[in-house]
């Protein structure tokens, strides 16, 4: 019949007691026994036949175990000092172990002892939230009356007169556009007359080649023309836009994304000269906005 595991447990720590107990009582008594022999020489040590420790006769012997699935039960004694010592040093080796793992692991994952830094910021510009075109209206013309040229606004659709309340001139992209014909056409004029009337000169029923045919060379002037004028609308654009940019610290607001829905913005940079954190608030603050952010960026 097998017995209860409890009672098996409860049963082994009561044997493992009597044994330490005994083992204490043994020790305790030899080392009365050898103070005594020390105090008087003449009488021998009492000696335990057939090399046997002395033993309490009113401890209860150490009983073997019932079945196979109990363990022996263990004795303790005095720790030896070098035993001690060694354990200590292991107990340190596998601490530095430890340490030396958790440094690396830091390491693969590229984080350091001392944990993660964010990385510095500075302010990028100030960001005003409006609910109407009327009032984004207002506060640019407020900046623009204060003096900031660095600033602007963003609305889910063209607002008439929005370029007026911002002081904005008029494009250059026209004139870049005019330089963009006027090169296409004198190009296309350049290499007709070069090609019939020098480099390859044809007569043809007699009719006059070079300047003189000017008629003919008509279609392709306007060509050219038109070519070279959509080149320079499109690319003088991005010029004037600054575009490609990858990013701006402008998208680093999470209300900016309203934008293009229901909401009207005005920005205005810290690279323009008169942009003071306290004095830039201030101001936009008397627009009466819904919301004024302080966007940062990251240092390059």
């Amino acid at each position: 019949m097998t017995d209860d595991p409890s009672l098996k447990k409860t049963r082994k720590e009561g044997l493992e007691k009597a044994a330490r107990e005994a083992l204490e009582r043994a020790e305790e008594e030899a080392a009365a026994a050898g103070a005594d022999s020390e105090e008087e020489p003449g009488e021998p040590a009492p000696s335990t036949p057939h090399g046997k420790e002395d033993v309490d006769p009113d401890a209860k012997p150490t009983p073997k175990a019932d079945s196979d699935d109990e363990a022996p039960v263990k004795t303790y004694g005095k720790i030896d000092p070098d035993d001690r010592e060694r354990g200590t040093h292991r107990g340190a080796a596998r601490a530095k172990e430890h340490d030396v793992k958790d440094k690396g692991a830091k390491g693969k994952s590229g984080k350091s002892d001392k944990g993660d830094k964010a990385a510095p910021r500075r302010a990028a510009m100030y960001l005003a939230e409006y609910d109407s075109p009327g009032a984004c209206m207002h506060a640019a013309e407020k900046l623009r009356d204060a003096g900031y040229t660095r600033f602007d606004t963003h609305t889910p659709f063209p607002v008439h007169g929005m370029d007026r309340a911002m002081g904005l001139p008029d494009s250059r992209l026209g004139w870049i556009v005019l330089c963009g014909g006027l090169t296409g056409v004198t190009a296309a004029f350049t290499m007709i007359w070069w090609m019939n009337g020098v480099d390859y000169p044809l007569n043809i029923g007699g009719k006059p080649s070079g300047a003189a045919s000017l008629p003919s060379m008509i279609p392709i002037m306007f060509e050219l023309t038109v070519l070279f004028s959509a080149f320079a609308a499109v690319f003088g654009m991005f010029h004037l836009n600054k575009i490609p940019q990858h990013h701006h610290p402008i998208f680093n607001s999470d209300r900016f994304k309203t934008f293009s829905d229901d909401k009207f913005f005005v920005s205005v940079e810290a690279s323009d000269p008169k942009f003071k954190l306290e004095r830039t608030r201030e101001l936009l603050e008397k627009t009466h906005p819904g919301h004024i952010e302080l966007v940062e960026e990251d240092l390059p």
